[in-house]
């Protein structure tokens, strides 16, 4: 019989692809959210969708996980992640969950950065909590270049805090999405692990050459520095957390190891290939 799953943290970028990945695979998924009037999309995908949150009582909630077997934490983007991640994996011990897998970070050991000392306790409840989890580290996404779709549509341009010259490593939502899935299904081989996911490791100024060849015309990538893409990621995001997306650009231009390595825990999971900028932009070319 296919394991009862239920994701919490739903209707964010990973959250919903992942639902949407689990129900096109026919799983037996269920959707956590806060209001599930605002998450029709994920019913028309096939999921079950129930009100199931993190900020909701311990107790209340593990009523809730007690009827599945295997439960997704996506960490959400909210200034209290910490404490809300925390009820959930204690909510899910209290509920007996026999299988947890927990969204981090790769620099969650890093006390230096704010969301180094958000992940930290995080990993440190999952991994001390008795419970058969597992721990996937996503590093910012492929996908963000979402962020300048119309400046690559009206200036072939895109923008960013960092020297286009220095490398990093990126996931793409869809590859995060399909090895939660795998995991989800069938976690007998992902007992206790910790993966890092990574599609891609490329500069911007490779990147930008990536989108020259998806989209047939030049793109460049012009640094704007650290304070014009503070106010530009502000129209988009709270405070807090652009600076701490800006924390992980200092990161990238320290060449810091948690930004620089890539890791084939992607393909050991699916046995796919990843979806690197220049497959990714080819797949949504037209939208720029």
């Amino acid at each position: 019989m296919a394991p009862k799953i239920i994701v919490l943290g739903s209707t964010g970028y990973i959250g919903s692809a992942t639902v949407k990945t689990l129900a096109q695979q026919k799983a037996n998924i269920t959707a956590g959210v806060r209001d599930p009037s605002k998450a029709q999309e994920l019913v028309n995908a096939g999921a079950k969708v129930i009100k199931a949150d993190m900020g909701l009582k311990q107790t209340e909630l593990a009523s809730i996980l007690a009827n599945y077997d295997h439960l997704y934490v996506v960490t959400p983007g909210h200034i209290d992640r910490t404490n809300l991640t925390l009820n959930a994996i204690k909510a899910a011990k209290q509920a007996n969950i026999k299988y947890i897998l927990v969204v981090s970070i790769p620099p969650a050991d890093n006390l230096n950065i704010l969301f180094g000392r958000q992940f930290t306790p995080i990993e440190k409840e999952l991994k001390s909590s008795g419970l058969t989890y597992g721990l996937l580290r996503l590093p910012m996404f492929v996908d963000n270049i979402w962020g300048n779709a119309e400046a690559i549509k009206t200036q072939n341009t895109f923008y960013g805090p960092i020297d286009g010259s220095k490398k990093f490593v990126t996931v793409a939502v869809q590859d995060a999405a399909l090895a939660a899935a795998v995991i989800l299904q069938n976690p007998t081989n992902h007992a206790n692990k910790t993966y890092t996911l990574t599609s891609d490791f490329s500069s911007s100024d490779e990147q930008a050459q990536f989108y020259t060849q998806a989209l047939g015309r030049t793109i460049k990538y012009v640094s704007g520095g650290y304070e014009a893409t503070k106010q530009a990621l502000l129209k988009f995001m709270p405070e807090w957390q652009v600076d701490g997306i800006l924390e992980l650009y200092k990161l990238v231009e320290n060449q810091d190891a948690s930004q620089t390595t890539f890791t084939n825990d992607f393909k050991k999971i699916t046995g796919q290939e990843p979806t690197t900028h220049a497959k990714w932009m080819q797949q949504f070319s037209k939208a720029f």
